[in-house]
């Protein structure tokens, strides 16, 4: 299996953030995701979509560093959306819990309609 370097890529759609992180999400590279996300929740964003379509596996601090996001979040009362995400991120984000705190979709544009709608 080849090693992906990690990295974090965002845009800023209306008043919606969408972070694409890519690689294996662990201690440094969930740093760089909540960094990432926090640079937007400073500016007052409180809609973000993380797509995980370059994202297959998670550790467990990547799951704690996760978890700081949706806490973040939480605080402002935002919304995260999850979009893209390989069978096994979803069956391991239901089993751990953390489906119940976030809003998951097959694909981005599906996320980004949600949170036009004023849903979230």
């Amino acid at each position: 299996m080849k090693s992906v370097q990690f990295n974090v890529t965002s845009r800023l759609d209306g008043d919606v953030a969408v972070i694409y992180p890519k690689g294996y999400l662990n201690n440094l590279s969930g740093e760089s995701l909540v960094i990432e996300c926090g640079i937007y929740i400073g500016k007052g964003i409180t809609k973000i979509v993380v797509n995980f379509s370059e994202t297959d596996l998670i550790n467990s601090i990547g799951i704690s560093m996760l978890l700081q996001i949706i806490e973040d979040l939480r605080n402002i009362k935002g919304t995260i959306c999850c979009t893209n995400m390989s069978k096994f991120l979803r069956d391991t984000f239901e089993m751990l819990g953390l489906i119940k705190h976030m809003h998951v979709f097959p694909v981005e544009s599906d996320a980004l309609k949600y949170l036009k709608a004023g849903k979230a």
